[in-house]
C-alpha cells in the first residue's frame, strides 16, 4: 500500500514539474515576442518608446488598456489599431494570447 502512495505521489510530482516548466516556457515565449514584435514601439517597460512616443502608442500600464478585456487586447494586437499594425499574419493564435498575458502581468497593477 506504500509502494503505490509512493508512486502515486511521484508520478503527480513529476506531473506538477512538468507543468510548471511548460509554464515558465510559455512565459519565456511571451516575453521574446513582446522584446521583438512590441518593445519597439511600446518600450521595454511598456511606457512607449520615443518612437512609439510619437505615433501616440499607448502606455501598456495605463488604466485605460489594463481596463480593456483580455478579448478587446487580443483583437486589437490581431487586427491593429490607429497606428498599430495588424499581427495576425505573422503571430499565432496562441503567441497573440501569450503576448496579452505578458503586457497583462508584466504592466498590470502590482500585486501587493
Amino acid at each position: 500500500m506504500k509502494t503505490i502512495r509512493m508512486q502515486g505521489f511521484a508520478a503527480a510530482a513529476a506531473i506538477a514539474v512538468v507543468f510548471v516548466l511548460a509554464l515558465s516556457a510559455q512565459a519565456q515565449d511571451a516575453s521574446a515576442t513582446y522584446k521583438s514584435k512590441c518593445a519597439a514601439c511600446h518600450g521595454a517597460d511598456g511606457t512607449g518608446s520615443p518612437t512609439g512616443k510619437a505615433l501616440k502608442a499607448p502606455d501598456l500600464g495605463s488604466e485605460a488598456v489594463q481596463k480593456m478585456t483580455i478579448a478587446q487586447m487580443e483583437a486589437q494586437v490581431s487586427d491593429g489599431k490607429n497606428n498599430m499594425p495588424p499581427f495576425k499574419s505573422t503571430l499565432s493564435k496562441e503567441q497573440i494570447q501569450g503576448v496579452v498575458a505578458y503586457v497583462r502581468s508584466a504592466f498590470g497593477p502590482k500585486k501587493k
